[in-house]
């Protein structure tokens, strides 16, 4: 009995650690895309420029793995600073569809970003 208990908890152990690594995987993933949409829309008319930041997020995102919606991603800009903001978590237990268990993970940076038009 004793051996099944040390069993069962090294097993929650290296599953406690994976999912911590796929949350820190997905942090990086995300900050990739961010920084790449980012750097790709800097020198567009300052009002076109938040809203395609964002498209480029939510178009970028599924090809990581990484699920995020619409209410996921704010992108702001205000004196040349352009803010990103996003919030998703990494579902570690999933009973009948739902996460019982989650990661929250949020992404927050500002850039500077050209004055523009």
């Amino acid at each position: 009995m004793k051996t099944i208990f040390w069993f069962l908890v090294a097993v929650g152990v290296v599953f406690g650690f994976y999912s911590g690594a796929v949350a820190i995987w997905q942090y990086y993933e995300i900050k990739g895309i961010v920084e790449v949409s980012v750097a790709e829309r800097a020198r567009m008319d300052r009002y076109e420029r938040p809203g395609r930041v964002r498209d480029d997020i939510l178009r970028r995102a599924p090809d990581t793995g990484v699920t995020l919606d619409e209410r996921d991603v704010f992108v702001t800009e205000e004196d040349r600073t352009l803010r990103v903001l996003i919030r998703w978590s990494y579902p570690v237990i999933i009973y009948k569809g739902e996460a019982m268990l989650a990661i929250p993970i949020a992404f927050d940076k500002a850039f500077a970003v050209p004055g523009g038009r």
